[in-house]
């Protein structure tokens, strides 16, 4: 099957996802659209799949992004014209469970997840809601159509709890074989229309900078639909994000770009900022040959208004007399090209990190990391497509190193809530990645942090009839969202008792030994062993999603307590192993 397919090939070759069994394409799916660096942090948090998820595998809240993606995968391991439609269908369970259940009787697996939905709901934070039904097989309208109830549903349900929602749009995405190898080829090539195409752009001027060329003219807004109509969402294909829709919104920028075109087509101009458009060569108009002609398209800055043309009840004439100002970028060099897309999306922000991935600090922390055996350490630089994809297996995320940092020293609340805030304020980003951080003391954090996913992780394989009383409590409070990183702080709050000895400066402790980040994870196990049955005493902090300090350092306390307890009976054995690896001078 994956032989037909580019993007399931390269997923067959992604041993890293192995170990989710089926859930594993749902999410490659979500790595390969949302250009995520550590999906084993995003699996930690947002996998539900169980036998009581209520049909719901996957539960993603972003309020960074404003965010929310309910999925459901299904993997067939062999040929078939489709995929089973009904599998599309239980996403109105889930629906059903997540927005129309009363909180009591919502099954303990996703309580959690549903809780947190509400909650940024509750906060307007969430302004796209996403029905993803993923599978390896081709799509069909039967599946479509089923998803199209549920979206139905969500937006009943919405109308009904929370009227004044800043809920833009309910999007019902089938995510099949063709929809896998289109992001997939997307991540390869920015351009996917590759056909000739002649634009009635006659009057404009020809500019040439370092590295790329541009023909900037204004063209009908009649000739952006026809575009649309004729390549849909190919036609972004190097944008971040496709058309989002529109609502009835004063607010909304889509929907005022459809009044216009509709009310006032001879105003469009002067009111929209414009498009930007990749193309792979160009070649201006002449006086024999009054028009632009241009090999391959993909509109970089401008999707929101070219699927809000199209999908306007704007006359033929109106659309024809309506002009958009158009920037035709022809460029062959591939780090200029990330940029253009990069700095001209001004509707989705650059990712914070971007802005600090020429800091000092993350230089400096780029060249401790080369020493660092096996480690690969980006500082906010992306790396290439490919990175995503395949997954280097040596990669330490920028994004997770932050969180483990902020979370280790007593920000559980900044590494889960406001990740966004480390990068963009300066304040923060002061505190997580202070002058004296080092990147064998990052490593320590870090390797903290992937140490108690994979304890997370292992407890959820457990079959329940194995299950203890105790790994059923502690699988209990790892299904609360947020968990790894407060046991993080925890464990971290608890150093001096692991260690046997005062600890002056926690910024100075590392590994004694330049170890690699598979093996500084290896250290943590047996330390995490005897903090686990404790993790009860945590969840009262979890109650408010970390926000409520006094919550969280009463929770702390009571933990480190404990932990004191344990002193005695295990300070000679494993506490004494690990502190005979760690510096803390």
């Amino acid at each position: 099957m994956s032989q037909q397919s580019p993007s399931l090939t390269t997923y067959a070759a992604r041993t890293d996802l192995r170990k989710y069994e089926d859930n594993g394409l749902l999410l490659y799916a979500i790595q390969l659209a949302l250009d995520v660096e550590d999906i084993d942090s995003l699996a930690a948090v947002a996998l539900t799949d169980g036998s009581d998820d209520k049909k719901c595998d996957l539960i993603y809240v972003d309020q960074d992004s404003g965010r929310a993606i309910i999925a459901q995968g299904y993997f067939a391991t062999r040929e078939k014209r489709s995929a089973p439609a009904n599998k599309a269908s239980d996403l109105n369970t889930a629906v059903a469970w997540l927005f129309g259940a009363d909180q009591a009787s919502i099954p303990l697996r996703i309580r959690p997840a549903r809780d947190e939905l509400h909650e940024a709901m509750r906060a307007n934070a969430i302004k796209q809601v996403e029905l993803w039904y993923v599978h390896n097989l081709p799509e069909s309208q039967q599946v479509q159509e089923e998803l199209d109830t549920a979206r139905s549903s969500v937006r009943a349900h919405l109308d009904q709890l929370y009227p004044d929602s800043s809920v833009e749009d309910i999007v019902a995405l089938e995510v099949g074989r063709g929809t896998l190898d289109r992001w997939y080829a997307t991540s390869q090539l920015p351009i996917l229309v590759t056909d000739e195409i002649s634009v009635p752009a006659s009057q404009g001027f020809l500019e040439r900078g370092d590295k790329w060329e541009a023909f900037c003219a204004p063209v009908p807004a009649a000739w952006l639909t026809e575009m649309f109509a004729k390549y849909r969402t190919n036609l972004f294909s190097a944008n971040v994000r496709d058309y989002l829709g529109s609502i009835n919104s004063d607010a909304n920028i889509n929907n005022n770009i459809k009044r216009t075109a509709e009310g006032n087509p001879e105003r469009f101009f002067a009111y929209n900022n414009g498009l930007t458009v990749l193309v792979n060569d160009l070649e201006p108009p002449t006086i024999d040959d009054p028009v632009l002609k241009v090999r391959g398209l993909s509109i970089v800055n401008g999707a929101q208004t070219t699927g809000a043309l199209a999908s306007s009840d704007a006359s033929i004439d109106a659309l024809s007399s309506a002009r958009v100002l158009a920037r035709f970028v022809k460029c062959a060099d591939q780090q200029v090209i990330r940029e253009i897309i990069q700095y001209n999306n001004s509707q989705n922000k650059v990712e914070a990190a971007d802005f600090r991935s020429n800091d000092k600090i993350q230089d400096r922390l780029r060249r401790e990391f080369d020493l660092i055996p096996e480690s690969d350490y980006r500082g906010g630089r992306r790396g290439g497509e490919r990175d995503i994809i395949e997954r280097p297996p040596n990669l330490v995320p920028t994004q997770t190193a932050a969180q483990a940092l902020a979370a280790f020293h007593g920000m559980p609340n900044i590494a889960y809530n406001e990740t966004r805030r480390i990068w963009s304020s300066d304040e923060v980003y002061a505190q997580v990645f202070p002058e004296r951080v080092t990147a064998r003391h990052l490593l320590f954090c870090y390797s903290l942090l992937k140490a108690i996913e994979e304890a997370k992780f292992n407890l959820s394989k457990v079959p329940g009839a194995e299950r203890t009383s105790a790994q059923n409590d502690q699988l209990k409070f790892f299904r609360l969202r947020g968990s790894t990183i407060l046991l993080a702080n925890a464990a971290s709050e608890c150093l001096e008792t692991i260690l046997g000895v005062p600890v002056h400066d926690s910024w100075r402790m590392h590994f004694r030994d330049n170890i690699t980040p598979k093996e500084a994870v290896a250290r943590w196990r047996p330390i995490l062993t005897p903090l686990l049955p404790f993790v009860g005493q945590l969840e009262d902090a979890m109650s408010g999603y970390l926000k409520n300090n006094e919550r969280t350092t009463s929770a702390l306390a009571r933990f480190r307590a404990l932990v004191e307890a344990t002193r005695p009976a295990l300070g000679a054995g494993p506490y004494a192993e690990f502190a005979a690896g760690v510096s803390v001078d």
